[in-house]
């Protein structure tokens, strides 16, 4: 049992100050003031008035591994995870070898059950022929959603089978895109468009980092008519442009103006925006410092910090700060989180001090060791992470305690 004493929980538009019991689980009491001194056993946290928050859930990681486990592993991204908040990860598909059948899926399975620190779920990559594959029980059973690739990436797999993109929205799971622009957005839409006339129920088509004002444009528009599209953004194109930027460089889809990142945060305001991802893609500093360097850039240990910036600078209200983190990823994927500080709710949480924090002041989790948001003044720092209702991170500390396989 945790207690957590005078803590700021979010209470509609406010922050209310309580006591939060945390048991098997779940949130147990929650109240103006608990008596702990008969609670037996319990672990008893002073909040000092830090604030209490739905824990990050990241719907767009590359781990890495298998493949590439000298960029990052399931140990690393999931303390990277723990340190920036997040209680769940969600693994893309396009490893060294490409997740497209069951083998590849029970594989990461068994690798992630073993290693990760945190919550996971995995995505299974649509190929031209894999698709009769990707509706089997089996696979059902094991992915949280398939991603379609519309532009290069890691293995060939992009999709350029007409049969397949309709196809693919003839089963239950969420189907993500990458785009590769707004051309490929306007090829998956019309296929979309075309499966919800052409089958009884579609899934959720989750487009996959938005990044100019032209894709929040068009996505404004269709969502109207489909109301099942969700769009991601990710830190990177919410705060980064192309015209100040001067890190390591590298990242698709490309950092866009200022004037596109000013059309993704009015996008947040008005909702066409749905969520964070971070598109966590790590590469060592030496490759990005190559001739042609690879495109990603890390941001698990970041993005929740950022977003609370921008909550303090008033770029988004405390209900979409929570609708972002953690809110739609949790309906999207069913989990128990999403809906805020609430007694019976699953106890994935983060407790969040404010004051003067600088990025990677005290290094980074992440294997490949940097940002892009290196030396930014950050607002707010993540000091405990619970998972499943376990202590897993604080204060520098990380505890590896049960973790769920969220496909299952």
């Amino acid at each position: 049992m945790i207690v957590l004493k005078n803590v700021l929980i979010p209470h509609g538009e406010q922050w209310v100050k309580r006591d939060v019991i945390i048991q098997k689980g779940v949130y147990g009491e929650i109240s103006e003031s608990i008596d702990e001194r008969p609670l037996k056993d319990a672990r008893i946290i002073q909040g000092e008035e830090r604030y209490l928050l739905p824990a990050f859930i990241d719907p767009h990681v590359h781990v890495r591994e298998p493949g590439f486990d000298y960029k990052e592993d399931w140990i690393t991204c999931s303390r990277a995870a723990l340190k920036g908040g997040a209680s769940s990860i969600f693994d893309m598909p396009n490893n060294k070898i490409p997740v497209v059948n069951y083998p590849g899926v029970k594989e990461k399975s068994e690798i992630a059950s073993k290693k990760s620190y945190v919550n996971f779920g995995l995505y299974a990559a649509l190929t031209d022929k894999n698709i009769d594959e990707l509706k089997s029980t089996g696979m059902q059973g094991a992915v949280c959603g398939i991603k379609i690739y519309l532009a290069r990436t890691t293995g060939n797999i992009t999709v350029t089978s007409g049969s397949a993109l309709l196809n693919v929205f003839n089963q239950p799971k969420p189907v993500l895109v990458h785009t590769g622009g707004i051309e490929g957005l306007k090829k998956v839409l019309f296929f979309y468009e075309k499966a919800s006339k052409h089958f009884y129920v579609v899934p959720v088509l989750y487009v996959c980092h938005v990044s100019t004002g032209e894709e929040v444009a068009l996505l404004r528009k269709w969502k109207k008519k489909l109301p099942s599209i969700l769009a991601e953004a990710t830190p990177h194109h919410l705060f980064l442009n192309k015209e100040e930027y001067t890190g390591l460089k590298g990242v698709l889809p490309p950092l866009s103006t200022k004037k596109d990142v000013e059309a993704l945060w009015e996008g947040v305001k008005d909702g066409t925006i749905d969520l964070l991802g971070t598109d966590h893609a790590p590469h060592t500093v030496e490759e990005k410092r190559g001739r042609v360097p690879p495109s990603g850039f890390p941001g698990l240990e970041t993005a929740f910090p950022l977003l609370l910036n921008a909550f303090k600078d008033r770029r988004l209200s405390l209900n979409s700060l929570l609708r972002m983190t953690s809110g739609n990823a949790g309906k999207l994927f069913k989990m128990g989180i999403g809906d805020g500080v609430v007694k019976g709710g699953e106890a994935d949480c983060t407790l969040v001090e404010e004051g003067e924090f600088c990025a990677g002041e005290d290094g980074y989790e992440t294997k490949c060791g940097w940002s892009p948001f290196h030396g930014w003044n950050l607002g707010f720092k993540p000091v405990l992470t619970v998972v499943n209702g376990f202590i897993s991170y604080e204060n520098g500390k990380f505890y590896r305690n049960p973790v769920k396989n969220l496909c299952r």
